[in-house]
C-alpha cells in the first residue's frame, strides 16, 4: 500500500533527501502561496457565507493551493544507488546440522535459505554481482542450491565472514548476507574479531533463520566440573540448562553403569535458562569420565516427550587424586579455635593442616609434619620451603616474631607465589599485633587500625550475618539450596569474641558481618592481591558454633573446610595446563598452553617444553611446546586429535631449588574428551543476539525470516560499493493527486451542502 501511494519504498523514503529539481528559489514559491492566499481570502470576504464557514473554504483552497505549488517546484528525492556492473555482494549459506532442522510449519531452515536464494531480484540483479557460498566447517563457492544439503559438522561462521571479507575482487564488495541460525561453534568471539569485521568497512546483513526458543525441549548446555579433586571428598558441578515450557526435570549423574547421583529439580518457569548446583562425592583415586543427563518431567513427576533428546546428555572427565594441598596454620597460642579448626579438617582430606603452636617463649608445639626437618627451627626463613605450602594461616601472633626477610617472604607469598594468607583475630592478632605497621600490612584487604585507646580484640559475643555478596559466594553455603543457608545462618549461635578490622580497602569484599553494640562491623574480608589471595576473619571465636549445636549437625566443621578449599584451591600451582573447555567438539586440534614455574616460582626460562599427548587407544606421543614470547614462563602449542573419546596431556619441569617440602606441583596431567558428530547437537536454535549485534556493528540490518523481502532494497541503499546520485521525481506520486481529488470533492460537497454552488 505505501508503494502504491508514495511510488517508492518506504526505505527509499528513510534514506533519501528531499530536494527540488525546478531549482527556483523556495522564495519564490512562499511568496506565490501568500499571494494566493490574499486573493482567496479578497474573494471569499465578498461572498454570502457565515465566518466559519469561510474559514473552512479558505483552509481547504489554501491546502490545495500549497500541494499544486509543491507538484509545480518538482520535488525530487536524492538517493545514493549502485552503479551497474561495478559492485559485487557475497551470499554466506550456513550448511551445517543445524540447518536440517524443521521449524514448527514443517520446512527446514536450509530450504527456507535456498527459497530466499532463488528471487531473481537479489541474484539476477542489475545492480550488482550475486556471489554466493556455502559457510560451514570452511568456506566454499556455490554454483547451485537446488541439490545443496546442510550436513557439515561445524559452524565456523566467524573464519567464513573473515574470509569473505579479505577476499579481493575485480569489483567492489558492496555488503555480505549471511543467511543461518547463528549458531557457531569454531572458534571464540572476542574483541579482536568484532574489530577485524567492523574495520572491514563492509555492511553485514543477516537474516535469521530457525525458532528462538523450542516448545517442549529441555537441554544440557553446559556442566561446570573441576577436573581435579581429591579423593573421597564432596565436588560440586554446576549445571546450564535451557528450558522453555518445562518447569520440572530429573538430574542424573553416571559413571559407567553405576548411578553416582539422581535428583528432581524444579526449573524457573519465568525465566528460559536456569543454574543448578548438585554435590557429588569425588570417590576412590583415579581417572572417571562422568554422563550428565537431564529428563524433562510433567507435573506429577513423569517423563515428557521431548522434541529432541540428543541434547540432554554432557560428559565430563575428572582425574581424582590422593595429593591434598598443604596449609601452615601458625599460631601464638593455646586456644579454642585451633583446636576445633584441627578437628575440623581432621577428616577433610582436600588439605593438610601442618601447623605450628607456639607454647612458651622459645618451644613450637609442630603438628603434621611431613619429616622430622619441617618446621624444626620454627617459622620458616627460607623463601622456597614457605613457597611449598599453598596457604598460610596467622593466629594470634605479634609481628615482631617474625624477622623483616620473613615478613617480605610472607607478602611474597601472596602476591609473587600465588598463594592465600587469611589472618585471624586475637589477643596479639591484626592491628593488636602490630600487623598493621608490618611490611605484610600491603596484603591485607583492610587498613588496620593502629593501636591507641586500648586493645580491638574484644571478648564479646556477636550475632554474624550473610552480606549481600556473601550470599552470592558459593563457598560459604551451608546448606544446598539459597533458603535453606541462609536460614542455617541465621541459626548460628553467637561468635565468642570478635575484633575491629579498621578501614575496608578498595576492591576488598566483605562476605560476613556481625551485629555488635556500637553498630554493624566486618568479620570476613577478602580481596586479591598480585598473583593471590588474602583474607582477614575477625574472630578467633567460631568454635562457639561446635559447641552450641546439636553434635551432628556439621555447619561449623563445613565452614571451615570450604572457606580452607578455597583458599587453596585458589593458589597457584608449580604446573598449570591451560585448556578453554572440558569437551572439544568435532575439532582436529586442541590448542594447549602451559604455565610452568621453578621451585621458587619465578617462571622457567626456557625456549621450549616436553610434554606426553596420550591419545584414547592408550598411544603416548611426545609433543613440543614452544615458549610464549609475550609471557615468561608459558609454553604454547596445538594437538592433533583425531580419534574420538578421552585424551591425556603430561607435563614435566625440571626444578631448580626444589624445597625441603615439595608441594607435589612439579608434574601436572590434564584431561579432555573429543567427541564426534555432536558440535551441532547444542544451541540447536536461532542466536539472534549474535545475528543482530554482526548487523549493528557493521553498518548491516537483520531480518527476521518473514520480512526478508526487504533484503532487495536493504541491498541497494546500504553497502559500501561505487555509488552514485540519483534524482527520483516524486511530484507524480499518487498520494498528492489523490489529496487534490478528495480536497476538491470535499469543497464540493461543502457548497452543494451551504448551497452556495
Amino acid at each position: 500500500m505505501f508503494e502504491l501511494l508514495f511510488k517508492y519504498p518506504q526505505s527509499v523514503w528513510q534514506n533519501a533527501e528531499l530536494v527540488f529539481e525546478s531549482r527556483w528559489p523556495i522564495s519564490y514559491l512562499i511568496a506565490i502561496a501568500v499571494l494566493g492566499a490574499l486573493v482567496l481570502l479578497f474573494f471569499l470576504v465578498r461572498n454570502p457565507l457565515k465566518p466559519s464557514q469561510k474559514m473552512s473554504l479558505a483552509l481547504l483552497q489554501l491546502s490545495l493551493l500549497s500541494i499544486a505549488l509543491f507538484m509545480l517546484w518538482r520535488p525530487a528525492l536524492l538517493s545514493e544507488q549502485m552503479v551497474p556492473g561495478e559492485n559485487t555482494v557475497s551470499y554466506l549459506l550456513d550448511t551445517s546440522k543445524s540447518m536440517a532442522t524443521a521449524d514448527v510449519s514443517g520446512r527446514t531452515r536450509i530450504d527456507a535459505a535456498k527459497a530466499l536464494l532463488q528471487t531473481d531480484s537479489l541474484t539476477n540483479s542489475d545492480w550488482f554481482e550475486a556471489h554466493t557460498f556455502s559457510v560451514a566447517s570452511e568456506l566454499a563457492p556455490i554454483e547451485s542450491t537446488q541439490n545443496l544439503q546442510a550436513d557439515a559438522a561445524q559452524s565456523a561462521l566467524l573464519d567464513g565472514v573473515s574470509e569473505v571479507l579479505d577476499t579481493v575482487s575485480d569489483t567492489t564488495l558492496a555488503a555480505v548476507v549471511l543467511l543461518s541460525d547463528g549458531a557457531n561453534n569454531v572458534g571464540t568471539i572476542d574483541s579482536d574479531w568484532w574489530q577485524r569485521v567492523k574495520s572491514a568497512g563492509v555492511p553485514i546483513h543477516t537474516v535469521g533463520l530457525g525458532e528462538t526458543l523450542r516448545i517442549n525441549d529441555i537441554e544440557l548446555q553446559d556442566v561446570s566440573i573441576d577436573d581435579l579433586a581429591n579423593d573421597n571428598s564432596p565436588v560440586s558441578a554446576r549445571l546450564l540448562i535451557t528450558h522453555n515450557g518445562i518447569e520440572r526435570a530429573r538430574v542424573r549423574v553416571h559413571q559407567g553403569t553405576q548411578l553416582l547421583h539422581a535428583q528432581n529439580i524444579v526449573l524457573d518457569g519465568a525465566r528460559n535458562e536456569s543454574i543448578h548446583s548438585i554435590d557429588i562425592s569425588s570417590g576412590d583415586a583415579g581417572v572417571r569420565e562422568l554422563r550428565f543427563t537431564v529428563e524433562a518431567l510433567d507435573a506429577n513427576d513423569q517423563p515428557i516427550q521431548e522434541t529432541d533428546t540428543s541434547n540432554n546428555v554432557q560428559t565430563r572427565i575428572q582425574r581424582v587424586e590422593n595429593q591434598p594441598k598443604r596449609i601452615l596454620y601458625v599460631e601464638g597460642e593455646p586456644r579454642w579455635e585451633y583446636k576445633f579448626i584441627r578437628r575440623a579438617l581432621s577428616e577433610h582430606s582436600e588439605v593438610n593442616v601442618v601447623s605450628l603452636l607456639r607454647t612458651s617463649s622459645n618451644k613450637f608445639f609442630r603438628q603434621g609434619v611431613a619429616n622430622a626437618r619441617e618446621l624444626a627451627d620454627g617459622f620458616p626463613t627460607q623463601r622456597d620451603e614457605l613457597f611449598a605450602y599453598d596457604a598460610i594461616i596467622i593466629g594470634s601472633l605479634n609481628a615482631a616474631e617474625l624477622s623483616t626477610e620473613q615478613q617480605v617472604n610472607l607478602r611474597d607469598f601472596v602476591s609473587l607465589r600465588g598463594g592465600s594468607l587469611l589472618m585471624l583475630a586475637g589477643r596479639d592478632g591484626l592491628s593488636d599485633g602490630g600487623w598493621g605497621r608490618s611490611v605484610v600490612a600491603s596484603t591485607l584487604p583492610g587498613t588496620l587500625s593502629p593501636r591507641l585507646n586500648g586493645a580491638s580484640y574484644r571478648r564479646e559475643r556477636a550475632t554474624v550475618s550473610l552480606t549481600l555478596q556473601g550470599e552470592r559466594t558459593p563457598w560459604l553455603k551451608l546448606e544446598a539450596g539459597d533458603a535453606q543457608s541462609n536460614a542455617a545462618w541465621q541459626q548460628l549461635p553467637e561468635i565468642a569474641d570478635w575484633q575491629r578490622i579498621g578501614d575496608i580497602k578498595p576492591g576488598a569484599s566483605t562476605l560476613l558481618e556481625l551485629e555488635a553494640i556500637e553498630g554493624k562491623e566486618p568479620l570476613l574480608l577478602w580481596h586479591r592481591y598480585g598473583q593471590g589471595n588474602s583474607a582477614i576473619l575477625a574472630s578467633s571465636g567460631t568454635w562457639r558454633w561446635q559447641m552450641r549445636l546439636p553434635s551432628e549437625n556439621q555447619w561449623h566443621q563445613k565452614f571451615w573446610q570450604q572457606l580452607l578449599s578455597q583458599m587453596v584451591n585458589t593458589s597457584l600451582p608449580r604446573i598449570s595446563i591451560e585448556l578453554d573447555k572440558q569437551v572439544y567438539r568435532d575439532q582436529s586440534s586442541v590448542e594447549v598452553a602451559v604455565i610452568a614455574r621453578e621451585a621458587n616460582f619465578d617462571p622457567v626460562l626456557a625456549g621450549e617444553l616436553q610434554a606426553v599427548l596420550v591419545a584414547p587407544s592408550g598411544k603416548e606421543s611426545d609433543i613440543t611446546l614452544s615458549a610464549d614470547v609475550n609471557t615468561a614462563g608459558r609454553f604454547i602449542g596445538s594437538v592433533s586429535t583425531v580419534e574420538p573419546g578421552p585424551y591425556s596431556i603430561r607435563v614435566e619441569a625440571e626444578p631448580r631449588g626444589e624445597a625441603m617440602v615439595n608441594n607435589g606441583s612439579a608434574m601436572a596431567s590434564r584431561w579432555w574428551i573429543k567427541e564426534q558428530g555432536t558440535a551441532e547437537t547444542f544451541g540447536n536454535v536461532q542466536q539472534a543476539p549474535f545475528l543482530k549485534r554482526l548487523a549493528e556493528v557493521t553498518g548491516g540490518q537483520y531480518l527476521s525470516l518473514a520480512n526478508a523481502d526487504q533484503l532487495v532494497d536493504v541491498l541497494s541503499l546500504q553497502n559500501a560499493g561505487v555509488t552514485r546520485e540519483q534524482y527520483l521525481p516524486v511530484w507524480n506520486i499518487p498520494f498528492l493527486f489523490l489529496l487534490l481529488v478528495l480536497g476538491k470533492c470535499l469543497e464540493w460537497f461543502l457548497r452543494l451542502r451551504w448551497k452556495r454552488l
